[in-house]
């Protein structure tokens, strides 16, 4: 009932702010329907058909001849020749156990606009044909089973089979190990997994182990992106604005989120918009009045985006328009009030205005404010016309705000104010191998240049260069840059000039956040970190998967019960790295390699000198990584120093704990 009652009251709210379809009529000059044109498949080599398991990426150009601009919206999704839709989203993973071998499957959008709502005809690539894969018969192999026609979903359950090497069931007790975008989930072991708004945008994948010698056996494909839980969507109730707009103040959007689903709001997507008599003048949450502005109407609108669920966007709300007032006689008056000065944490920022007041009388002691705008929450941090911002003022989407209120001998004005973001960067995208990352930010100053830094101190070799004003270039993830990236968080660098790596040039860390994936997590004293994945694991003599050694934050990261398997486990300082390495006695070291890896466990000298030190690997481990001391499984079964070069082998101390290296069967 209560629901209802809300619904009701949003939907006679909406319609009397002119909200729905009929919003946009008297602000758009040109809508047309937006058009999707050049629709693919990413990379050549497809003509010859998709293998089963493979991974398969759309794209296509959006165009609209809308004014304003459009911005895209689209939808993309997969079908197959019968016109069966398969898939939501740019990227499709083609089932492993052959379900759609034999199948054509394209790859087909539907355009939309989010400005002005329009969608355009649906476009579609060529069809390609989907070819079997074959199975490796070694081991036997879990599957999760999903029907191709489905979209694994929020709210969706996850069955595994598992299959000999005859493709029939195998009907042996294993145990289970399901994982999140290669991370273990904690307390996850049964043989089906319920999917939860934790597991939206990733992708999951399950192991099965011998639960006997308590070594793992082999693993399953990952599925596509988990998809979100279709529902309501999302509604922005937004509060009216002042009756009073005056010149040389600021209007607001204050506005409420709200789903009925419980989705969380997706603050990077929600989007604002300012109207003046029906023209568009700004896109942001706050605006500040200008005196061309004077005896026009204006109103703001809000479009609400959330972080979880689908659909992902609302329609667009807006407020009443309000007359904007031009200035009362006799009062003292702050106009145009800016913030100056770079709003990194350690830069000072000064408060500025035009005093105005129409009889001339002198400003004699004005006050001032600072306040940082945190969580919707203000709190202030100076009442001096400058402030320098401090470490505790950053946060995602904290914002300044100075205030000054004009005084003179004989009057006392109303508060003027500017809010500006203060300076924040995230990044998004994959942080593996073949992945790409793109920067976010917000609240930066003007720019000359941009460029990519690893935060190895020892290598200062600036990468995607990009030397457009205010542009940055993403940053592709690859192998041989891995000497100094691997293992290493990086930074985004600003110029303010045409030269590189200035001292006064400034560079912020890229942090962990939503939308970065397939980091590897370290910690230190300065907190917790997103650090380059490359080369994990590598291919040697074709048969063998080599593990790269662990880092002790890699370690922490396992789920408690698996950590308390190993007492013996400890941290291995690593000279001039911010990350520790692991250590364990021998026993240990094996015990978990297998279970970690699957046969064979702990890496045989052999290994360690044909592979662990050759110019093979050299650029893709860290160095200090590979310069601890190793322990060794020997053929007949001992323990020994990894490559000491001495004969006899030197055995190892049982009790002593050593760094180590693990060796499994490649698939």
């Amino acid at each position: 009932m209560y629901r209802h009652i809300i619904t009701l009251l949003l939907t006679a709210f909406i319609s009397a702010c002119g909200g729905g379809g009929d919003e946009n009529s008297d602000v758009i000059t040109v809508s047309k329907p937006p058009k999707a044109t050049n629709v693919a498949l990413k990379g050549s080599g497809n003509d010859n058909g998709i293998q089963s398991g493979q991974e398969v990426i759309g794209q296509y150009t959006f165009n609209s001849a809308s004014i304003p601009p459009g911005l895209d919206a689209s939808i993309g999704f997969w079908e197959t020749e019968s016109g069966t839709s398969i898939h939501r989203g740019l990227k499709y993973r083609i089932p492993y156990d052959n379900s759609l071998a034999g199948t054509q499957i394209r790859f087909c959008v539907k355009p939309f606009n989010r400005i002005d709502r329009k969608a355009g005809k649906k476009a579609c690539s060529k069809f390609v044909l989907i070819t079997p894969v074959f199975f490796d018969p070694s081991t036997p192999m879990v599957k999760i089973l999903s029907n191709a026609y489905t979209p694994e979903v929020v709210g969706g359950e996850l069955l595994t089979f598992i299959i000999d090497k005859n493709g029939d069931i195998v009907d042996d007790e294993h145990g289970f190990r399901w994982k999140r975008n290669g991370q273990i989930i904690p307390n996850e072991n049964s043989g089906s997994y319920l999917l939860t708004v934790a597991d939206e945008g990733k992708y999951i994948s399950v192991c099965i182990i011998n639960q006997v010698t308590n070594t793992l056996i082999s693993c399953s494909e990952e599925t596509n992106m988990i998809q979100g839980a279709a529902g309501s969507e999302p509604v922005a109730i937004i509060n009216p604005l002042l009756d009073q707009i005056e010149l040389g103040k600021s209007a607001f959007l204050d506005y409420e989120f709200l789903d009925f689903d419980n989705d969380k709001e997706d603050l990077d997507s929600t989007s604002f918009s300012w109207f003046l008599d029906g023209q568009p003048v700004a896109k942001t949450q706050s605006l500040y009045i200008e005196t061309s502005m004077v005896n026009k109407q204006l109103k703001g609108c809000v479009t609400p985006y959330s972080l979880t669920g689908w659909p992902k966007a609302g329609d667009v709300t807006c407020t009443e328009a309000v007359t904007v007032q031009p200035l009362p006689n006799d009062t003292p008056h702050a106009l145009n009030v800016v913030i100056s000065g770079h709003r990194f944490e350690g830069e000072t920022l000064i408060g500025t205005y035009r005093y105005f007041e129409s009889n001339n009388n002198p400003e004699t002691q004005s006050e001032y404010s600072w306040t940082i705008v945190s969580n919707d929450q203000e709190k202030q941090v100076s009442n001096e016309q400058s402030y320098r911002l401090q470490d505790g003022d950053l946060g995602k989407g904290n914002k300044v705000r100075f205030c000054v209120t004009p005084i003179n001998s004989h009057a006392r004005g109303y508060a003027s104010c500017r809010t500006e973001d203060i300076a924040w960067l995230d990044g998004e995208g994959n942080f593996k191998e073949g992945g790409e990352v793109t920067a976010n930010l917000k609240g930066f100053p003007e720019f000359s240049q941009a460029y990519w830094l690893s935060s190895d101190e020892d290598t200062a070799l600036p990468l995607a260069i990009n030397t457009r004003s205010n542009s940055v270039s993403p940053l592709a993830i690859e192998s041989p840059l891995s000497n100094f990236i691997n293992l290493r968080p990086m930074r985004l660098c600003i110029s303010f000039d045409n030269n590189l790596l200035n001292s006064d040039d400034v560079c912020r860390e890229i942090p962990v956040g939503n939308k970065l994936t397939r980091y590897i997590r370290l910690k230190d004293e300065q907190g917790v970190h997103a650090a380059i994945n490359i080369n994990q694991s590598v291919v040697v003599d074709k048969h063998y998967r080599l593990h790269r050694p662990h880092t002790w934050s890699e370690f922490k990261a396992l789920p408690k019960n698996m950590q308390s398997e190993f007492s013996s486990a400890e941290s291995s300082h690593l000279i001039g790295e911010s990350y520790s390495g692991v250590k364990m006695t021998p026993q240990q070291a094996n015990k978990f390699c297998l279970l970690m890896h699957g046969a064979t466990g702990l890496a045989s000298p052999v290994f360690y000198n044909k592979f662990a030190t050759g110019s093979d690997l050299s650029n893709s481990w860290p160095t200090e990584l590979m310069l601890q001391e190793f322990v060794a499984k020997g053929p007949d079964g001992y323990y020994q120093l990894d490559n000491s070069g001495f004969t006899p082998p030197v055995p190892a101390d049982l009790r002593k704990k050593y760094a180590f290296m693990c060796v499994s069967l490649a698939p």
